[in-house]
């Protein structure tokens, strides 16, 4: 998109985090703290549900938002995620896990792995990879927990072309 409407709020904060919960998501396969950020375009201007952005590219919206708005601190609550059909109709995950880290895409990839899935088959952050962030397991520091001692294998529903997509790891 040529341009972005963000709110006041948005411009002038001194700090800004991403407070996702840990979910799948029938268009973009999951959905955590970059596609979370859908939540600070006013629905005023781009409808409801952000049809706009839906309608200029779901991916390429998470890419954009990403790419102007950039949270210093994203954090993703999966204590009680949603796998399935999300994120909606999805059903509870209990993943029993908090994940934070100051860069969103690297986060997302970290969940991704929580969740079982191999985040370069996730198509908005295998392309944010390129200039947002890491999504290489080498390239992101980590601390707490291993993931494979926190990993939940989230259900991916054949039936959901965003899931057709997902590679398990």
């Amino acid at each position: 998109m040529t341009h972005l409407m963000l709110p006041r709020t948005v411009l002038e904060a001194d700090l800004l985090v991403s407070l996702g919960k840990m979910k799948t998501h029938h268009w973009a396969g999951i959905t955590l703290s970059m596609k979370n950020l859908f939540g600070l375009m006013p629905g005023a201007y781009y409808g409801w549900p952000k049809n706009v952005l839906h309608e200029q590219g779901l991916l390429e919206s998470i890419l954009d938002i990403n790419a102007t708005v950039r949270p210093h601190l994203a954090i993703i609550d999966g204590i009680l995620g949603m796998g399935g059909d999300g994120p909606i109709m999805g059903d509870p995950i209990p993943s029993n896990v908090l994940v934070m880290g100051t860069n969103p895409t690297a986060v997302d990839a970290t969940c991704a792995r929580v969740m079982g899935i191999a985040p370069e088959s996730v198509e908005y952050l295998d392309r944010a990879s390129a200039f947002l962030g890491p999504i290489a397991e080498r390239w992101i520091e980590q601390r707490g927990e291993s993931i494979g001692s926190v990993r939940v294998n989230y259900p991916l529903l054949d039936h959901i072309p965003a899931h057709r997509s997902l590679k398990k790891i």
